[in-house]
């Protein structure tokens, strides 16, 4: 991970200091105490030059890379508020409009054009725009499975986590108040409910658990989806105090500016992407009055001021074509860097479970930019936290090769050791770039429900998974077979409730074998 540094120069010797001063006489003490101040002070202008000098004496190129890191996220969730609110392509599965949630109505499959999904949950998402006011957002009572409901800004940090494992299942209303809303709010609302948002813009995520998959199953499901709503307040009021069902509802579009050749690369954006679109994107959003950046933060604070030299930033006017040759070189061999820092990163500073990556997500993304951009390029719009679920990432088999659906691997589990969740479990399979890939029997993912219903069989207290490409001869094998992608492959697991151990990394997740 990424490391700062705290502090002034001279600081950690501060207590040794001060209790020897302690022990004079308070005379003396007093006098001491008028020349430490001026001291201190003088330190701390001292580093505060000597931080300044750095900064300046900073290579473009490195600022570059450290601005890749810090934007990444925010730049996906730029395009993917375009791809939801603002695309409205007849071939757009997920294009919902404003304060809409996109349904996936049918267990996910590689139609989904979202980065690592998992097809043990039905998915809601969609942006929410607090412009105009507070927005409502309602739920019904759900007793019978897993789900939540969870809300997170354009830094990816979750401010709002609700479902039956954290706040119960009942029916329930919460209301999200944008900065400067000076309105009364109703008295509908307890203080538990009212969630004071720091943007006017936000996305939302709603996750129910599919156990079956049966045609019963997803039709209930689907009447759970129906009756959760999005309402702006005012709409809300004038509906006698309740949410307008989205059938109801007219697509509200966005009208958020589109960079130019953001249609074209945002689908795989990471890695479509080039430099001068991603800073281009940036400033854009450094612009846009609905993300505004961190009131209280010096370390992006320190970000935006060496963006400065690029145009880059609020109020400047970023154009790649007026620079100059050799900031165009500083920002691509910048934008390179930091795309591999992330990606070797994602690979290398993860939690080890095993051969396992668990992802590091305790929060802090205000300044751990590095976690937050793992997360972005793998995984966009995961918890920050892992108090709603787990996960980990596997790249390679038991020796360290990078997986091929030219081989075969098992992936065996101890009955009397299996992951240790409240709720479930899933290990679905990827691509390289962490897409599902269609197979003849549309299978992406075995996960604790297959096991429970009989879907998955264990064999002398073991539960052995077959991962191949080809169907397996053997009948049994078939039973537990994963179909793996033709080419490269890897895999992102969930933990639905997880203990301890799978947050931790002491928790021993089985390697993945190649068998020939």
């Amino acid at each position: 991970m990424m490391t700062q540094t705290h502090g002034y120069p001279g600081a950690p010797f501060a207590p040794t200091w001060i209790s020897a001063v302690l022990a004079r006489s308070s005379e003396v003490l007093n006098s001491t105490k008028r020349h430490a101040i001026k001291a201190l002070a003088a330190i701390s202008l001292v580093g505060m030059t000597a931080g300044a000098q750095a900064q300046t004496e900073q290579k473009p190129e490195d600022i570059a890379a450290q601005a890749y890191i810090y934007g990444l996220q925010q730049a996906i969730y730029y395009g993917q508020r375009w791809v939801y609110t603002q695309n409205d392509d007849k071939d757009n599965i997920v294009y919902a409009g404003l304060n809409q949630f996109s349904w996936v109505r049918k267990q996910i499959t590689p139609d989904y054009p979202v980065v690592t999904p998992n097809a043990t949950t039905l998915y809601g998402a969609g942006f929410l725009d607090l412009r105009a006011g507070p927005v409502v957002v309602e739920v019904p009572e759900i007793t019978d499975r897993y789900f939540s409901v969870q809300i997170m800004d354009q830094y990816g940090i979750f401010r709002m986590i609700v479902g039956s494992p954290f706040n119960g299942t009942r029916a329930r209303k919460y209301i999200l108040v944008p900065p400067g809303f000076t309105g009364n709010l109703p008295a509908d609302f307890p203080t538990t409910e009212i969630v004071q948002w720091p943007a006017l813009t936000a996305y939302g995520v709603v996750r129910m658990a599919v156990e079956t998959g049966t045609d019963a199953e997803i039709k209930t499901i689907n009447g759970y989806q129906d009756q959760v709503t999005i309402t702006p307040l005012a709409d809300w009021l004038s509906n006698g105090n309740k949410g307008i069902a989205q059938a109801d509802r007219e697509i509200v579009k966005g009208d958020f500016l589109i960079p130019n050749g953001l249609p074209e690369y945002q689908f795989g954006q990471v890695d479509k992407q080039t430099a001068e679109q991603y800073f281009t994107l940036l400033s854009v959003i450094l612009n846009d009055p609905t993300m505004p950046t961190l009131t209280d933060s010096i370390k992006e604070a320190n970000m935006l001021r060496q963006l400065e030299a690029f145009s880059i930033g609020k109020g400047l006017s970023f154009d790649w074509s007026k620079l100059t040759a050799e900031q165009q070189t500083a920002l691509e061999s910048g934008f390179k860097a930091g795309f591999n820092s992330v990606r070797q990163t994602m690979k290398s500073n993860m939690i080890n479970m095993n051969g396992w990556g668990v992802v590091r997500n305790d929060g802090g993304f205000e300044t751990r930019w590095m976690d937050r951009a793992i997360i972005a390029d793998a995984a966009w719009a995961a918890p920050d936290k892992n108090i709603s679920h787990g996960g980990a990432f596997l790249f390679t088999d038991s020796d360290g090769n990078p997986f091929n659906g030219k081989s075969k691997y098992t992936l065996t589990f101890d009955m009397n050791d299996l992951p240790p969740v409240t709720q479930f479990w899933s290990i679905p399979i990827y691509d390289a770039n962490g897409y599902f890939v269609a197979n003849e029997i549309n299978r992406y993912t075995v996960n604790s429900f297959m096991l429970k219903s009989g879907e998955l069989a264990a064999k002398d207290g073991k539960l052995v998974i077959y991962i191949q490409n080809e169907k397996p001869s053997d009948p049994d094998q078939v039973k537990n077979w994963l179909p793996a992608p033709a080419a490269g492959f890897r895999f992102t697991s969930r933990y639905y409730g997880p203990y301890a151990p799978l947050t931790n990394g002491t928790y021993n997740m089985p390697k993945v074998i190649k068998e020939e």
